[in-house]
């Protein structure tokens, strides 16, 4: 379902209008995939496509200015709906910790990447999502990044009942660039999402990933 960005995202301020909150979203590890040109032939043959809680279709980057994220949250590899927490970060944010050197490997490739997978399976207490996971990293042939992000100071939207039934039910994410007609692709809000503020734009997080990642100021 496409809507106009806009008009979407102005309708949310005005409707949220005295109900923006400040939190926090606490440190957290973040795997780190390849840019898309540092994986040869497959990033010859495929697009970087994303399913995502919010696309779950997928959506398109720019494999240029976008690298793949994954983060375990609370122990979960599978979370609302059944879906991994996977988006992307802008390259450029991936090299500012690269370039200071901010990252451990995670992988079978190397000591430290199979010690730091061995730590990270030993927070998943579900056996099938620690197989899952051990599976994931037996069948490539590359160790990724585990960049561990520190607190960040932010603003949000709860997605309440009363707003909910006001209107709010779809947002467009901040990442998503508008045709020339000045639609994109929309995400569908449940009750208890919660919208972050970037700027004059908002995204969805969904209920179950704010609570284990964010804590109100």
């Amino acid at each position: 379902m496409k809507l106009n960005k806009k008009e979407v995202t102005a309708k949310i301020f005005s409707l949220a209008a005295g109900q923006i909150r400040h939190c926090t979203k606490q440190t957290i590890d973040n795997i780190i995939f390849p840019k898309w040109s540092d994986i040869g032939l497959w990033g010859e043959i495929f697009a970087m496509k994303v399913k995502t809680k919010e696309q779950p279709l997928g959506c398109d980057y720019d494999e240029a200015k976008f690298q793949v994220v994954m983060r375990v949250i609370d122990g979960k590899v599978l979370m609302t709906g059944g879906r991994p927490d996977a988006y992307t970060w802008k390259a450029a944010k991936v090299a500012e910790y690269v370039e200071k050197k901010k990252f451990r490997y995670i992988g079978i490739n190397s000591a430290q990447g199979i010690i730091t997978l061995s730590k990270v399976i030993n927070t998943i207490p579900e056996e099938k999502e620690q197989e899952m996971f051990a599976d994931f990293f037996s069948t490539i042939n590359k160790d990724l990044l585990l960049i561990t992000s520190g607190e960040e100071s932010r603003q949000c939207i709860e997605v309440t009942r009363e707003l909910y039934d006001a209107g709010i039910t779809a947002c467009i994410d901040s990442w998503m660039e508008p045709d020339e007609n000045g639609e994109a692709d929309a995400t569908i809000l449940n009750v208890g999402d919660f919208l972050i503020i970037e700027g004059d734009q908002v995204y969805r997080v969904a209920h179950d990933e704010f609570v284990a990642t964010h804590i109100f100021d």
